[in-house]
């Protein structure tokens, strides 16, 4: 019976090629759109899931009213860490961190462009990132210190022992690498 099936399924396919081309270009074309969103939503959903203290993370927003509508966005005062700190009994740690921008790191003739961002010294305590040279609890306790990825590593200094290394940001300060994290993963 099964086998009827097939033959007629066949044969329909042999005599209808124009309609049976774009019907399984649509099937192929719809399976490959499913599995591209929720790949995206796997991605999504596992964001910052390695930290080990997510569960007591967070993240403050601002928020505005203007005439017609609230808006919301990720960024605020510089004040608002320490003094949410203060005033707030249960929060233990707070840090502020800047933007991601770009910037120049040069070690004598080598010049880099890399993405990175400023914050303050109790992040690498707070976060699970893992050093993979350097202590988390001192790395960022200098204004001057640096911490670098394996990667931003082996760019810079080959197979140079990095740390303890000064390397110039954007032509104007030196700065003392203090940390290698390890390579972060894409999510």
């Amino acid at each position: 019976m099964f086998k009827n099936y097939i033959i007629i399924a066949w044969r329909n396919l042999l005599r209808n090629k124009v309609i049976s081309a774009i019907n399984i270009l649509g099937l192929s074309l719809g399976l490959v759109s499913v599995i591209l969103i929720m790949l995206s939503i796997e991605n999504e959903l596992s964001y910052d899931q390695f930290h080990a203290k997510k569960d007591v993370l967070y993240q403050v927003w601002n928020r505005n009213t203007s005439v017609d509508r609230l808006n919301y966005w990720e960024t605020t005062s510089s004040p608002a860490a320490p003094t949410l700190k203060q005033e707030i009994p249960e929060i233990k740690e707070a840090v502020r961190m800047t933007y991601t921008s770009t910037m120049l790191l040069s070690y004598k003739d080598k010049k880099l462009m890399l993405r990175g961002n400023f914050t303050d010294p109790p992040f690498l305590s707070m976060f699970s990132f893992p050093l993979v040279k350097g202590d988390y609890r001192n790395a960022l306790n200098n204004v001057s210190n640096i911490v670098i990825t394996e990667s931003c590593a082996r760019k810079l200094f080959g197979d140079e022992e990095p740390m303890n290394k000064v390397v110039r940001f954007d032509d104007k300060e030196n700065l003392v690498v203090t940390g290698v994290l390890k390579d972060l993963p894409n999510n």
